[in-house]
Parts: C-alpha cells; sequence; structure tokens
C-alpha cells in the first residue's frame, strides 16, 4: 500500500495492478455513501454545471461549503491517482468550491455514487514484448467553449502497455475563437508532456525507438502542425511544429474517428454507451 493506492505485481502473468478499494470505502464511510445506490457514469449526459446555481454569498452555508470540499478534495486524490475515469466531473465540481449551489451537490454525490459501483477498478500494466513493448501512446481532445465563460476544456491521456500513464481534464487558460484554436492548444500542451514523459523513459532505459502517436479527432488541428503558413508567431503552435516535423520528431498526429476518441472521456458529460465503449 502506497498513499492509499494498492499495487500487486503478478510476475506469472507480467502485470501489474493498482487500485485504491479502500480508499473509496474510507471515502464512501466518511459521507455515509456506503450503501448508495450505484449508477453507471460519474456526471449526468448532458448536464452543465452552472455558475448561476450558487446561492448568494451572504446565504451561503458554511457547513455544506466545508462537506463540499472535502468530497471533492477526496475525490480528486483518486483522481490523481488510478480514477482517471472521473476526472472530468470532478473537475466540475471543483469550479464551485468557494459557494457551491444544489445542483454542485448532486453532482459530486453522483461521482461518489458512481464510486460505490465502480470502487475495485484500477489501472493493469501488462507485460509486453516486440517492437511496441514500453513504447507511449497518447490522445487529446478539446471541448470548444464552456457554458459559463465560454473557455474550453482540454483533456489528454498517455497510454503504456495496456493502461493510462498520464491524464488530466483542465480548462484552459485562454478563449478559444475556434474549435480548431481550443483543439490545437490542447495538441500542444499533450505533445509537451509527451516529450517529457519520452525523455523519463529514455532515462529509465525504455529507449522510445519512434514519435509518440497522438490521435486526434480533427483535421484541421492536424492540418495547422503539419502546415507552414498559419499561426507561425503562436509559440506554442512553433514548439509543438518543431517536435512534429523536426529531423527526429518526437510526436505525430493521426486521424481517429469522432466515436473512437478515448478522451472525449475528460472533456465532456457523456451517456452511458459512449462512456463503457471508451
Amino acid at each position: 500500500m502506497v498513499l492509499g493506492c494498492k499495487v500487486e505485481q503478478d510476475l506469472v502473468k507480467g502485470t501489474v495492478c493498482m487500485s485504491q478499494e479502500k480508499y473509496c470505502n474510507d471515502v464512501l464511510k466518511r459521507f455515509k455513501m456506503s450503501d448508495a445506490n450505484a449508477v453507471h457514469t460519474p456526471c449526468e449526459a448532458n448536464q452543465h454545471l452552472q455558475a448561476s446555481d450558487s446561492p448568494s454569498m451572504e446565504h451561503r452555508d458554511p457547513n455544506v461549503v466545508r462537506d463540499y470540499q472535502q468530497a471533492v478534495g477526496s475525490c480528486m486524490f483518486l483522481t490523481v491517482f488510478t480514477r482517471g475515469d472521473c476526472a472530468f466531473a470532478v473537475n466540475q465540481c471543483a469550479r464551485f468550491m468557494a459557494n457551491p449551489g444544489p445542483t454542485h451537490i448532486v453532482a459530486i454525490r453522483r461521482v461518489l455514487r458512481y464510486l460505490a459501483g465502480t470502487r475495485s477498478l484500477g489501472l493493469t500494466f501488462t507485460r509486453a514484448s516486440g517492437a511496441h513493448a514500453n513504447q507511449l501512446y497518447a490522445t487529446a481532445d478539446a471541448d470548444h467553449a464552456g457554458a459559463n465563460d465560454r473557455r474550453s476544456v482540454s483533456g489528454w491521456a498517455v497510454l503504456l502497455n495496456g493502461a493510462m500513464a498520464s491524464w488530466a481534464s483542465k480548462r484552459q487558460p485562454v478563449t478559444a475563437i475556434s474549435s480548431t484554436e481550443s483543439e490545437f492548444y490542447s495538441v500542444s500542451l499533450r505533445g509537451l508532456d509527451c516529450v517529457y514523459l519520452r525523455r523519463m523513459m529514455d532515462m529509465m532505459g525504455y529507449k522510445q525507438i519512434a514519435a509518440t502517436a497522438i490521435a486526434r479527432d480533427k483535421n484541421a488541428c492536424i492540418f495547422v502542425v503539419k502546415g507552414s503558413g498559419m499561426y507561425n508567431r503562436a509559440r506554442h503552435i512553433g514548439t509543438i511544429r518543431e517536435l512534429a516535423r523536426g529531423a527526429t520528431p518526437e510526436v505525430k498526429l493521426f486521424k481517429i474517428a469522432g466515436t473512437e476518441q478515448p478522451s472525449d472521456l475528460f472533456t465532456k458529460e457523456l451517456p452511458r454507451p459512449a462512456f463503457r465503449a471508451i
């Protein structure tokens, strides 16, 4: 057990499993939801949390705020270690930590109900062999224009030997004026993160023999990276272009269907069939 995370190694099967079932049980017990009715997704499909649902500052209840903050913080700890499937839902709830309203409280309780039915889930890394062993693979996506301040949400994941090694769901710090810009901002951050992980893998003796593939579901974003005349003055675009088009490229972008984009998990409220498919 490491910081509430259980790590199991099976030398015969060649797997390493990481889970936080005990921590989940402790959190559910703490908030009196051990016997809660389980749900199949951490957030309700197409339900956008709004700042307008927060009460006025003079009417907020400090006890409610404290309990909400503790619940969100407990769930955040899970999303950092093993439960990337909850990252988007918890990220959305965290935006209202200072003054949660009724819908925000229902939303974080839904996350807890989801954990009640999936408390044993975790990550399983599998021993690999051949040319693709210990090679990173990434996906990145963005949901253009949020409901409150029109900020887009970036989501990405880096996979290693069958499981996610890194992931995130974050609101972009700038307001993108197009879906292409929001998508590109997401992939530029993902590309830089991939390079950091690649170089760490190299230092640990797991040489990355080819450019790390980053799956995208938008052709326009791939065109911007491969093109030569657009957005040349944007530093982050120039950086990702250099990484993707240098003499020895460290990342490469390729197109996948929107229905096959795993990073949708980190950018939007998915209905049950799409969530389970990912």
